[in-house]
């Protein structure tokens, strides 16, 4: 081995004075077969890979195998809570099962599992509108095991996980104009005349409530904690504030409440704000957040790929429903 270079298999081999062959056995971890190693010899190898330093390549490995040992996570932004709950259930039960989690951001699971980076995916980041997607498609052909987290997607030899918040936010909705009658709204990003969105339905529980929908009232995220927290401050410093503010991520609503302590304000006495999401942030913060949301849906997520995974789920996929409903906490009254 030259100086400066890392140890490859072959180094090992060689302190070792053994086979390529024997060394990958070792390695390997199988046992059983027609293949009989002494327990010297295994010894002898796994002291020339401790004394030289030597790190397996699990990516050429893996092509060997034709398995990687890897899930990719595929988030929009670990500073929003969904996200962030998703990657941490990945994190904590995937290497109990003998996989690899990677976390990707955005777009870059694409590029990722089209290059066989993993022998499976969770694909919790998608516009809501996305009813099909040719990437998954053509994983599907390749057969990555796949969940996707989508209200739209239907199953095509992938499992589906799938949100139904129509339901919970109405109940919402219903809630906070029975006692309210300026509601604001913190939204994630501009409508786009999408029927289905969060910000559909809090104009059309203001319209059943017969409240005209006030656009002095309406801030958008643009998906920043920061422009979130300016848009609580603009709403709350209004001369006639809003006494209610409903934002559609608890990322929004945990600015919101941060934003009405700076101004001296208490919450729920003088502002009642609701997040959608039910994530860990919100039932751990002071006081407790009201959110919309499902039930902890996270673990069961990555339950379901480790069931496709293992082949124990139907080729052609399943959908499983996600109800969302309001969960009253401490920051409303009524």
């Amino acid at each position: 081995m030259s100086k400066g270079s890392k140890p490859t298999i072959r180094d090992v081999a060689l302190a070792a004075d053994v086979s390529l062959t024997t060394v990958s056995y070792v390695l390997s971890g199988r046992h059983g077969g027609t293949t009989r190693i002494s327990q010297p010899t295994q010894d002898r190898v796994l002291a020339a890979v401790k004394e030289l330093g030597y790190v397996p390549n699990q990516a050429a490995r893996g092509m060997r195998r034709g398995k990687t040992d890897v899930v990719a996570v595929a988030i929009g932004n670990l500073e929003w809570p969904w996200d962030r709950a998703l990657a941490t259930a990945a994190a904590n039960i995937l290497p109990q099962h003998g996989y690899q989690p990677v976390i990707l951001l955005g777009d870059d699971w694409r590029k990722f599992t089209m290059s066989g980076g993993a022998d499976g995916v969770i694909i919790g980041y998608f516009p809501e509108a996305k009813s099909q997607d040719e990437t998954v498609t053509e994983l599907a052909r390749r057969g990555v095991a796949q969940v996707v987290i989508s209200g739209t997607m239907k199953p095509a030899g992938f499992d589906v996980l799938a949100p139904e918040a129509d339901a919970g936010l109405a109940e919402c909705m219903e809630f906070l104009t029975a006692s309210h009658h300026r509601i604001a709204c913190i939204r994630r990003a501009d409508p786009a005349g999408r029927p289905k969105s969060r910000f559909a339905a809090y104009a059309a529980g203001l319209a059943k409530a017969g409240i005209p929908l006030d656009e002095s009232l309406v801030r958008t995220s643009h998906h920043h904690p920061a422009t979130a927290y300016r848009s609580a401050l603009e709403l709350l410093r209004l001369s006639d504030r809003p006494t209610a503010i409903l934002c559609t991520d608890d990322m929004e609503a945990l600015q919101a409440i941060r934003a009405a302590y700076r101004l001296g304000l208490r919450v729920p006495q003088d502002v009642q704000i609701v997040g959608v999401g039910n994530s860990t942030e919100g039932q751990e913060c002071d006081p407790p957040l009201t959110t919309v949301g499902p039930d902890p849906i996270f673990e069961q997520v990555v339950r379901m790929l480790l069931d496709r995974l293992a082949g124990t789920t139907p080729a052609e996929g399943s959908r499983v429903a996600s109800p969302w409903k309001l969960h009253r906490r401490g920051t409303t009254q009524g």
